[in-house]
């Protein structure tokens, strides 16, 4: 399993890019990953050939990690822990910079790796590829989650929230409120998605539709009055779907430590933000939404399309060509 889902791929990718480099001479080179089998590419590809190479992190590399993540088949292997650390310092060295989409990566980042050149533009959404808004929205608080449930990604506590938001508001259950779940989910994180369904009563009103293409997972949360993001153990990295909702104008509740990137990121463009452990602070969120059930969809507080951020790439991309 090591590096990535990209093994095999690596050096044909190399080939064929270096062709590409040669035929086009570009000004500069730039691999995003994960997976980031791709910057070892690039690596090959670009080497003496006289361009610039930047490394484009849409994760982090070789940590820090968080420790529930050892228990990851892949990044939690003795493989991972002793090499993937030598090829991320191979690759940084060899580039001439480093670009990330959080604050708290590129500061981690720069204080490991003094001499790299790191540089932070947020991430954003193609709004182009977003479904308008839905016709004929679920009935009642209609609850979305899009994304798989692995490592530290639990959806219990909100299923506990929901519980004690129909408890307190029985009317709301007759109305149609529904947790629903697309995507896939590990072994044990499904195991125990349905023990906490179970242990709250709450058959009735979580609805798992497992793995559906994209289209039909924009659609579900264009429907829906709520969209959950999950990012806990996750400190130095933010899941993509918060871009989508937040843009799509529903409200989005971001479950996340305090500090964290995604808690920042969130409440910096508009989403709600609670801590994985504060079940009372999810069902008053949820009540919030309920009394409040005529509000138009929200906006987002900054800019955060790719529209809006192309000018920060240009801005760094200009400046490596023109220091040739």
């Amino acid at each position: 399993a090591f590096p990535d889902e990209g093994r095999g791929w690596i050096l044909r990718a190399a080939r064929r890019a270096r062709s590409l480099i040669r035929a086009f001479r570009p000004g500069a080179v730039v691999s995003s990953g994960p997976p980031h089998s791709a910057h070892l590419a690039a690596g090959l590809a670009s080497w003496r050939c006289g361009v610039r190479w930047w490394i484009d992190l849409r994760d982090p590399w070789a940590g820090p990690l968080p420790r529930i993540w050892a228990s990851d088949p892949r990044l939690g292997s003795g493989l991972f822990r002793a090499l993937a650390p030598l090829a991320e310092r191979a690759a940084f060295q060899t580039a001439q910079g480093v670009i990330t989409n959080t604050p708290q990566l590129a500061a981690t980042l720069a204080a490991k790796y003094g001499d790299v050149p790191v540089v932070c533009i947020p991430n954003g959404v193609d709004a182009d590829c977003l479904p308008p808004p839905a016709r004929e929205p679920y009935p009642g608080l209609g609850i979305a989650y899009a994304g798989t449930l692995y490592t530290g990604r639990d959806l219990g506590p909100v299923v506990r929230a929901l519980r004690l938001f129909l408890d307190r508001h029985p009317e709301a259950a007759r109305a149609g409120a529904k947790l629903r779940v697309a995507g896939e989910a590990e072994r044990d994180h499904a195991r125990a998605f349905r023990q906490a369904v179970a242990e709250a009563g709450m058959e009735s009103y979580v609805e798992v539709l497992g793995r559906i293409p994209r289209a039909r997972a924009l659609a579900l949360i264009s429907r829906s009055r709520l969209a959950i993001v999950l990012a806990q153990h996750q400190e130095l990295q933010i899941p993509a779907k918060l871009y989508e909702s937040v843009a799509m104008g529903i409200p989005t509740l971001v479950v996340a430590p305090a500090g964290s990137a995604a808690a920042v990121e969130a409440l910096r463009v508009g989403a709600a933000v609670r801590e994985p452990a504060d079940v009372e602070g999810i069902a008053g969120l949820l009540e919030t939404l309920w009394l409040d059930g005529s509000r138009p969809p929200s906006s987002p507080g900054v800019a955060i399309t790719y529209q809006a951020i192309a000018p920060l790439v240009d801005e760094v991309l200009t400046r490596i060509c023109a220091s040739r």
